[in-house]
């Protein structure tokens, strides 16, 4: 088990009083089992990206209410979620967990 942290834009205004997402900041953490997940980079010429991405399990009796929009510090770096988290439940439909993909390419 890992320790992973939840990060959110705040609520915030632009200088015309328009509603913005602002400066992330912690909003939570969690225990959580955290996988690598396998990817294969599309290399070209003259580039070298390299993909980092986590599947990431927390167990619980309630969601997370981890959003599609927050950012997940997990070994060190902060890392977009990708797509929508997803209900964990068990043959019984109870529900056991959530389960987030995160991660980025770079390069």
């Amino acid at each position: 088990m890992e320790t992973i942290e939840v990060w959110r834009g705040q609520s915030t205004t632009d200088t015309d009083g328009n509603p913005i997402q602002g400066k992330p900041a912690r909003v939570g953490t969690f225990q959580a089992m955290v996988a690598p997940t396998s990817t294969t980079d599309q290399t070209e010429e003259n580039a070298s990206p390299q993909t980092t991405e986590y599947t990431i399990h927390i167990r619980g009796n309630q969601p997370t209410g981890i959003q599609a929009t927050d950012l997940i510090k997990v070994r060190g770096r902060l890392l977009p979620v990708k797509g929508k988290p997803q209900v964990w439940d068990n043959l019984h439909g109870r529900h056991i967990g959530d389960v987030i993909t995160v991660g980025e390419r770079e390069g």
